[in-house]
C-alpha cells in the first residue's frame, strides 16, 4: 500500500512589517507597546464575521460561562478549536513570526486565544489583573497580541497598563469580568484599582484603530473600565504565544483545559493543544484540527468537573462556579 501524501498546510502570511527596535525596547522596559497597522484589513474583516458567528452559534464554553450578555459583554476561549478563521489566524498568520521576534526563542508554540466583546454602553469593567495567575503554566516567554476590530478609546474601554509592572515580584488574584469564584479561589491578594491611583502610578494607554495591536508581557498589570460610548462596540481578540521556557504547571483556580493534551508537570508546551507554529508547524500536532472542528474532550471535561467537586464547588459543595 502506497504511503499517503503529506498534508499541505497554508504558507504563513508574511508580516506587514517587522517589530521595530524601539518597540522591542518598550516591550522589555515597559511590558507593553502599541503596534500600529500590524494586521491586514481583510483579516480584520474576516475576524469580525467569525467573532459574531461564535457569539451567535458556537460558544466553546457552551453555557456562556464567560459571558455577561445581559450587560453587553461576551467572551470565549480556545475558539480556534472550532472556528477556522480563529485557527488560521493562530497558526498560519504573521503572528508566529512576530512572536519569534519578540521572544527571542528558538521555537514558538501557540498557547491559546480568547475574545472580549463589550457592546456600546456595556458597564462591564475589566478588573485590574496580571495574566499569568490565570494560567496552568510557568515561564517568562509569553507574549499576547490584543487585536482590536473597532476604533478604541479609553471611553470605549481601551486597555490601560501599569508601566514596568511586569518587573514586579507581586502576583495578584485572577479576577474575571464576571468575578468567577473558582478563578478567585486562591491566597493571592486582589490587584489595586490602579485607575484610582493615576497621580502616583504611570499608566499607558492608546487610542487604536482596527488592525492595531497591543503587544504585552504576561505579568504586566492591566485593566479597563466599561464601554461608555453610546454607539461604538469594542471587539478585541487576544492571541497568545509561548517560547522555549514555558512549561505546563497545573494549579487550582486556573483556566480549565477542555482538551486532552498529555503533558506532564514541568514539560514544555507542545502537542495538539499547544502546537508549535514557529519556525514551522508540525503535522502530527495540527492534523486532527485541520480535518475539522475539534470539540472539547468528554474526558477532559469530566476531569475538570471532578476537580471542581473535589475543591468544594458544585452540587453538594459550599462554593459555586460559573464553570459548573
Amino acid at each position: 500500500m502506497a504511503d499517503s501524501e503529506p498534508t499541505v498546510f497554508p504558507n504563513p502570511s508574511p508580516p506587514l512589517r517587522d517589530i521595530r527596535s524601539d518597540e522591542l525596547a518598550a516591550f522589555a522596559e515597559d511590558g507593553v507597546f502599541c503596534a500600529r497597522d500590524l494586521i491586514e484589513e481583510r483579516t480584520i474583516d474576516r475576524m469580525r464575521e467569525a467573532t459574531e458567528e461564535v457569539i451567535r452559534d458556537t460558544h466553546v464554553l457552551g453555557n456562556g460561562a464567560l459571558d455577561l450578555a445581559e450587560k453587553g459583554f461576551h467572551g470565549d476561549i480556545f475558539v480556534w478549536k472550532l472556528n477556522d478563521a480563529f485557527r488560521d489566524l493562530a497558526l498560519f498568520s504573521s503572528l508566529p513570526s512576530l512572536a519569534s521576534q519578540l521572544l527571542g526563542s528558538e521555537s514558538v508554540n501557540f498557547f491559546y486565544e480568547q475574545f472580549f466583546i463589550k457592546r456600546a454602553g456595556s458597564p462591564v469593567d475589566t478588573p485590574w489583573h496580571q495574566d499569568i495567575p490565570f494560567w496552568p503554566v510557568s515561564g517568562t516567554q509569553i507574549v499576547s497580541f490584543w487585536i482590536t476590530l473597532d476604533s478604541v478609546t479609553r471611553e470605549s474601554s481601551g486597555l490601560e497598563f501599569v508601566r514596568g509592572s511586569h518587573r514586579w515580584e507581586h502576583r495578584y488574584q485572577a479576577i474575571t469580568p464576571n468575578y468567577d469564584p473558582y478563578m478567585m479561589d486562591t491566597d493571592l491578594p486582589p490587584s489595586p484599582d490602579f485607575a484610582k491611583q493615576r497621580e502616583e502610578t504611570e499608566l499607558l494607554g492608546w487610542d487604536m484603530e482596527p488592525g492595531d495591536a497591543l503587544v504585552f508581557d504576561s505579568v504586566v498589570c492591566h485593566g479597563s473600565g466599561g464601554n461608555s460610548s453610546p454607539t461604538q462596540d469594542r471587539r478585541a481578540l487576544a492571541f497568545r504565544y509561548a517560547g522555549d521556557d514555558v512549561v505546563y504547571a497545573p494549579r487550582h483556580a486556573t483556566m480549565p483545559l477542555l482538551w486532552e493534551h498529555g503533558l506532564q508537570p514541568g514539560q514544555r508546551l507542545g502537542g495538539s493543544l499547544f502546537p508549535q507554529v514557529w519556525p514551522h508547524v508540525i503535522e502530527s500536532e495540527i492534523s486532527r484540527r485541520w480535518e475539522g472542528p475539534e470539540p472539547p474532550s468528554p474526558k477532559a471535561l469530566e476531569e475538570f468537573f471532578e476537580h471542581l467537586k473535589a475543591s468544594g464547588f458544585g452540587p453538594g459543595g459550599n462554593k459555586r462556579s460559573l464553570f459548573e
